[in-house]
Parts: C-alpha cells; sequence; structure tokens
C-alpha cells in the first residue's frame, strides 16, 4: 500500500514539479500536493494545510529557496524542508542547511529524493515521540513533586550509594520542626533525628540489602528534643542511572497515646468487671439471707400474731385483737415488700431468652387472672389482636402483670374501670400501650414514675411500693427498647412501651416471609 505524503512543493517549473512527483510515486508514495511559487501564495498554503515537507527550487523569477526557508522557519519551524535545484553554489547551500534546511539535491540525482524524505519523516516522527515523552515525563515529574509535597506522610529521599539526603517533604519539617538546609546533604545516621543513630545506620544497611525495610514504631527527635513515634516504611528504586532510597514516615505518636489510654481503660473495666462481680455474689448472698434468714422471723411473727388471736379472742378486747391484725397486717405487708425486691433483683440480672410471644394473648390471660380475684368489680377490658413481638416471655408476662395491675389498682375507685391494651404510632415508633380511666397523674411528677419506692397519687388510698413500675422499665431496657407514662389527674393514664425496633422488624418480617411461603406450598 503506497504511504500518504502531503507535499508543499515550491517551483516555477510544472513540468520539474512532475517529475518529482513521478519519481516519489515510483518509491511507494501517494501524493497529495500544492505548486507555489511566490511567498504570498505559501504562506496561504501554510496557513489553509497541513503538510508532512517542503520542497523548494533554489531560483525561481518571484522567488527564492531562502525567502521560502525563512518563512517556513517563522510559521512551521518543525516542518521539513529540503532544497531541489538543478544548479547552485556549494557555499549557499552549505548556507541554507546552517539556516534550517534538511538537505540539498539536484535535479539531476532526483532519485535521492525518496530515500531523503523517507529519513526526514522517520526523524520527524522520532522528534513528535520524544517531545511526548517529555511531556510525559515533565508531567508525571509535576505530578509526583505535588504527591511529595502536600502528602501527609514524612518522606525523606537519600542517594542509595552516599546515604544522603537529597531532598524532604514539607510534613516531615513541619514533623521535625526543623529547616530543609538542616537535613539536605548529610548522612542519615549523621543527624539528630534518630533516636539510636546506630539503628538507623543498621537499617540502612539492611536497606541496601534487602530494598525494603518496615518498623512500625520507630522513634524521632524533633529539634526541640521531644520524641515522636512514627511507622517508617522504606524501598530502594531507580531513577535513570541511579539508585534512590525514599523513607515514608507516619506520625502515630497521637496513636499510641489514645492505644495507652485504650489500654488503661481496659485494666480499669478489667477491674469493674471483677467488682461487679463481687457484687454480684454480694447480692446473691443478700437475696438468701432475705429469702431465708429475713422471712424466718416475719413467720414466726405472723404465727404467733395467729395464734395469739386464736387462744386469746375470747379473752382481749376488740382493741387489743385490732393490734394484733395491724401486727399481722404489717407482716403480710412486709414479705409483698420482701417478695417485690426479688423479683426486681432478678429481672436485672437475668439472661434474655428471647422467642416469638403473643401478648395479645398474655394481656387476655392477665385480664382473667384480674377478674377471678375480684369478680365484683365491673371493669371493661378492650384487647387489640395479634399483638407479636420478639422477646423473653417469663419477662414480657411480668411486664403486662405489673402494667395491667396498676391499671387495676388505679381504677378500683371507678364504678364503672375501662382498661385497653393495643399498638399505636408513638413519636414515629411503633409502641405497645396499656391505658386506663383511673386516678392518673400529674405530669410534672412523671419523672418520678419509675423510680424504686417512689408513688405518685395518694398513697394512703392506693397500696403499693413504687416497685412494679420500676421493674417494668428495667425488663423494656434490657430488651433495648423504652417506656414513658402520660395522664392527667383524675383522668386516667397510658403507659407506652417498645421493644429493639429494628429486631422486632427484621425477626417478625422473617417469620411472616416464612409463613407466606409454607401457604403457598
Amino acid at each position: 500500500m503506497d504511504k500518504a505524503l502531503r507535499l508543499l512543493i515550491v517551483d516555477d517549473s510544472r513540468e520539474d514539479a512532475e517529475l518529482m512527483l513521478h519519481t516519489l510515486k515510483l518509491g511507494g508514495y501517494a501524493v497529495t500536493c500544492q505548486l507555489v511559487d511566490t511567498l504570498e501564495a505559501m504562506r496561504t498554503a501554510l496557513e489553509m494545510e497541513q503538510w508532512d515537507l517542503i520542497v523548494s527550487d533554489h531560483a525561481m523569477p518571484c522567488f527564492s529557496a531562502p525567502e521560502a526557508l525563512a518563512l517556513a522557519k517563522e510559521m512551521h519551524p518543525e516542518l521539513p524542508f529540503v532544497i531541489v535545484s538543478g544548479e547552485i553554489d556549494l557555499n549557499l547551500a552549505v548556507s541554507l542547511m546552517k539556516g534550517g534546511a534538511q538537505d540539498y539535491i539536484q535535479k539531476r540525482e532526483l532519485a535521492r529524493i525518496v530515500p531523503a524524505i523517507e529519513r526526514e519523516l522517520r526523524e520527524v516522527e522520532a522528534n513528535r515521540m520524544r517531545r511526548r515523552m517529555e511531556s510525559a515525563l515533565a508531567a508525571s515529574e509535576i505530578r509526583y513533586r505535588r504527591l511529595f509535597e502536600t502528602a501527609k506522610d514524612g518522606i525523606l529521599i537519600l542517594d542509595a550509594e552516599t546515604g544522603k539526603i537529597t531532598d524532604v517533604n514539607p510534613s516531615l519539617l513541619e514533623m521535625l520542626g526543623c529547616s530543609s538546609t538542616e537535613l539536605i546533604g548529610k548522612k542519615l545516621w549523621k543527624t539528630d533525628i534518630f533516636a539510636d543513630t546506630f539503628a538507623s545506620k543498621r537499617a540502612f544497611n539492611e536497606l541496601e540489602k534487602k530494598g525494603y525495610i518496615r518498623y512500625d514504631d520507630m522513634p524521632l527527635i524533633t529539634r526541640d528534643g521531644q520524641q515522636i513515634d512514627v511507622e517508617f516504611i522504606s524501598n530502594v528504586y531507580a531513577v535513570d542511572d541511579r539508585k534512590v532510597i525514599q523513607c515514608n514516615m507516619r506520625n502515630i505518636t497521637d496513636r499510641k497515646r489514645a492505644e495507652g489510654q485504650v489500654k488503661i481503660l481496659d485494666t480499669y473495666l478489667e477491674a469493674r468487671a471483677a467488682e461487679l462481680e463481687a457484687a454480684n455474689s454480694q447480692l446473691e448472698a443478700f437475696n438468701y439471707t432475705v429469702s431465708h434468714d429475713l422471712r424466718a422471723p416475719l413467720t414466726n411473727i405472723n404465727g404467733y400474731c395467729q395464734l395469739l388471736m386464736e387462744l386469746c379472742r375470747d379473752i382481749l378486747d376488740s382493741q387489743y385483737l385490732g393490734y394484733l391484725q395491724e401486727i399481722n397486717n404489717g407482716v403480710l405487708r412486709m414479705n409483698k415488700l420482701i417478695d417485690s425486691l426479688l423479683n426486681l433483683s432478678l429481672v436485672s440480672r437475668s439472661e434474655l431468652h428471647r422467642e416469638r410471644v403473643n401478648l395479645s394473648e398474655t394481656a387476655r390471660a392477665v385480664a382473667a387472672e384480674l377478674k377471678l380475684m375480684e369478680p365484683q368489680r365491673r371493669v371493661t377490658f378492650k384487647i387489640a389482636d395479634g399483638v407479636v413481638v420478639y422477646g423473653d416471655m417469663s419477662l414480657l408476662q411480668v411486664v403486662m402483670e405489673n402494667l395491667f395491675g396498676n391499671a387495676w389498682k388505679y381504677t378500683s375507685k371507678k364504678e364503672r374501670a375501662h382498661i385497653e391494651f393495643g399498638v399505636t404510632d408513638h413519636g414515629g415508633k411503633r409502641a405497645c400501650y396499656v391505658r386506663d380511666n383511673g386516678a392518673g397523674f400529674d405530669m410534672s411528677n412523671a419523672e418520678k414514675l419509675f423510680n424504686v419506692f417512689q408513688r405518685l397519687g395518694d398513697t394512703e388510698e392506693f397500696e403499693g411500693f413504687g416497685i412494679g413500675l420500676a421493674t417494668v422499665k428495667r425488663i423494656i431496657q434490657s430488651h433495648g427498647g423504652w417506656i414513658v407514662g402520660e395522664g392527667e389527674a383524675g383522668k386516667g393514664a397510658t403507659f407506652y412501651f417498645t421493644l429493639d425496633d429494628q429486631l422486632q422488624h427484621e425477626v417478625l418480617n422473617t417469620e411472616m416471609k416464612k409463613e407466606v411461603a409454607m401457604a403457598q406450598t
């Protein structure tokens, strides 16, 4: 296939031009050309087209090779320029070559034009490639320098043969608090930045052998004598005909300090865990004491009271019998208080066993028990169907017993009581609730609701110890949820609670998908 060639011919002889084109065609070129013989025509041709080469005659009636060469160098200095002439003074030819012409060919040796053009085109392509490589190298060096200057890690560049520092980036200078003149030109182990000079020289020798070293923790000394810890990475690579060493240093002083604080914290937490373990052991011992040793004298007091009331019923008057009954009632209240405290303690330390729990069924069972205890009361229960959660069944049973028991107690003065259980949106969360139309409470004291031994309302009118709601709160929190109470004195109260929202959503959705899949099969 012929090689394409765009040729600008400066000549006043069309016959000579056609002879040249014939020679080039025989040499394997498909030539696109334009023939010009004046300065203006050549300028226009150079402005309008892109050319691979200019071939010019020496002397023409209105133009000459020196003029053509000057115009070519002015407009396209890299465009090859070859003189083809019949006869020319040798000195003039040399002068034109010095002025930028690439070659001189006599018309009687026109066959030389083909290898001359091939040579010049190769030279042009080589020059273009060299410029591209130089441009790419310059761009690469700029990018490297930009990275070098802006890197947050400290960087040192060393001569691999001498160990002398040849470059240092701003981050390392800032890290060490010194100037580049204090480091550049010095051997690495002759500087004062390494805490252990012998170790730094040994590291350099190791690097020369292996080509790569890394230290996760190396001490450096700043200009003001402070020690900092760095992560040190160094490797050897070639640049042109010499080897260089690059050392990257990352300041890990803050990280080491934080790790030290974490270790201190871990030690502290281990000590606290041991203390908590001891406290739990003491609590278990206390629970045993409460369950057995404290109950024993209460049981004795209760037994003697019952015996005295039986044996002395005919001897003692009603006032003294009333005293005995008050003693007995006090003992019963103390037993209930002990039971409540023990339940609260057990709830705080119970391990959760999560499973699917139907709170609607639990609520109905609790409501039925309350009705059996006081069948004479007129209480309407409204319990939503299908309220299913994922949690500890026994602990959630305690939650429902306490919330329903609370509602049952505080509606005891109502002729027609109403207790409701269901699910609603509260603060953007799916929350269960227990609502009643009982005594309610003043919201200004709501923060006391879930504290142990804190009770709202008339403590004489309604029995209790203020432990039930505290127990409920601990159970709800152990499930990753929250509980709040809202009420108004004389108009009832509502308690809203949630469990771990994300867990509930994931588990129940999974179970629903399984049920749907089973139904489809």
